[in-house]
């Protein structure tokens, strides 16, 4: 980047940050985007509750998009552009992208790529994969390390019918070609294999996080993990190991590194207190970890060791290279509560100490940017104009307000302090939407997928 580039690039990020401070220090700004979707006409985008938006008619679509044929599984690639859902979405930065893909009338899930923020997608699913999983609709598990490199997981929803086909598929080259390669399968009893969710520390260390069967108050999962980037899985955790309890149900795993891991879930009746758990050896072992209680007016002393409640807890979510500080969310219910609540949980030591505070709402999807930061879509208040709103804080969950009002609930993901996008549900079906200025003002985008 020239000298001349460089100054202008600084000028726009002051220009952005300038006028997220402008509306947070004025009166709380509601504006609303309704989502349209694709189908037989090319859609208008219009501000909601917004006397001076115009209404803009996307480039991005053509004619040529105004019908959405069904998408045949076979290992042959999208003819035409075609409107296209993004179900899930993780930018890498202001350009590059993955996304898992619907398309309206298709079947299955497709793994796309984006170079231009979101507008037009690339189909880069495994040929081999949708040949394996034609008509039997599975589910995609993925996580996006970076521009390059991916790594897939297929599982089924549906009651498992003989042992399921565990496999990985991997890519170094941005989909280009992708690598298979089989997951442990024999020496333990597996009912099923869903709920699959992958992670990753760097381009070495990973873990598969699945849910294999269950009895009664038990829940039994697969916990598997790499040291070589996914060319060779441990089988760490299963039905047939007695190193992690059974009891409650389980949430999902998280690694720091090789050796250091959580596994969070759901407290059982009589295991109240169990909702994290901790392996120092790489999960070979794992111990109980003890979280504080918050201490505050209308939140019961003992929400977390009486059995009258019921909590779950998600992983700890890193949001630093270092792997130091991360954040939990707690949604207890039952007991004296009248409603639901939500607390949250911050570690600033890798997960020695915990601080708790208490979220707007039990019911919302939670998101940081760095240890301050955060957004909080969630319902809105009973009797508002709109169904959701979007919440923002600058203190890391300690003080929480409006920023936006809207008519779809979301999942939110920032690059930066102003600029995010967000996957949206609106009447049953998925939008795509981007912001900013920190969430105050947000657009659709239209993605396609492109031949």
């Amino acid at each position: 980047m020239n000298g001349l580039n460089h100054s202008r690039f600084l000028l726009k990020i002051i220009a952005v940050l300038t006028l997220a401070l402008v509306l947070s220090s004025c009166k709380v700004q509601v504006y609303d985007l309704q989502p349209l979707i694709a189908t037989t006409e090319a859609p208008q985008m219009t501000g909601i509750g917004d006397p001076t938006a115009v209404e803009r008619r996307p480039t991005s679509i053509s004619p040529s998009m105004t019908s959405t044929p069904p998408l045949h599984i076979a290992p042959t690639r999208i003819q035409e552009q075609t409107a296209s859902e993004i179900i899930e979405m993780v930018m890498i930065n202001g350009g590059s992208g993955w996304g898992i893909a619907k398309v309206p009338k298709g079947e299955g899930e497709l793994v796309v790529r984006t170079t231009n923020g979101g507008a037009n997608w690339k189909d880069v699913t495994p040929p081999q994969a949708i040949y394996e999983n034609a008509g039997k609709m599975k589910r995609t598990a993925a996580y996006f390390l970076d521009s390059s490199q991916a790594w897939l997981v297929y599982w089924s929803e549906a009651a498992a019918s003989g042992q399921p086909d565990l496999k990985v598929w991997k890519t170094q080259d941005s989909g280009v070609s992708w690598k298979k390669i089989q997951l442990p399968d024999e020496g333990y009893t597996i009912q099923y294999f869903r709920d699959v969710k992958i992670g990753f520390v760097d381009n070495q260390i990973g873990w598969i996080f699945a849910k294999l069967g269950q009895s009664q108050d038990r829940e039994y999962i697969g916990l598997y993990t790499t040291h070589d980037g996914g060319e060779t899985w441990t089988l760490m955790v299963s039905t047939d190991t007695v190193n992690l309890p059974a009891k409650g149900s389980k949430n999902g795993a998280v690694f720091r590194n090789a050796a250091e891991g959580w596994v969070s879930g759901k407290n059982a009746i009589d295991d109240p207190g169990s909702l994290l758990w901790h392996t120092s050896d790489g999960g070979n072992t794992w111990e109980r970890q003890i979280l504080p209680p918050l201490l505050a007016d209308g939140i019961p002393s003992d929400i977390l060791s009486s059995p009258q409640y019921s909590c779950s807890l998600t992983p700890p979510k890193f949001v630093d290279f270092m792997y130091q500080y991360a954040w939990m969310k707690l949604t207890c219910e039952g007991g004296t509560l009248t409603e639901p609540l939500a607390l949250l949980y911050w570690t600033y030591d890798s997960g020695t100490s915990w601080r708790v505070s208490k979220l707007p709402k039990a019911e919302g999807n939670l998101e940081f940017y760095g240890i301050y930061q955060g957004w909080y879509s969630l319902p809105a208040p009973e009797g508002s104009s709109y169904a959701y709103e979007i919440q923002s804080t600058a203190n890391g969950g300690e003080n929480w307000n409006t920023i936006a009002q809207t008519a779809w609930s979301s999942r939110l993901q920032f690059i930066t302090q102003a600029i995010g996008w967000g996957v949206v549900q609106y009447q049953g079906r998925y939008a795509m939407v981007k912001t900013g200025d920190g969430g105050y003002n947000w657009e659709q985008i239209f993605p396609v997928i492109d031949p």
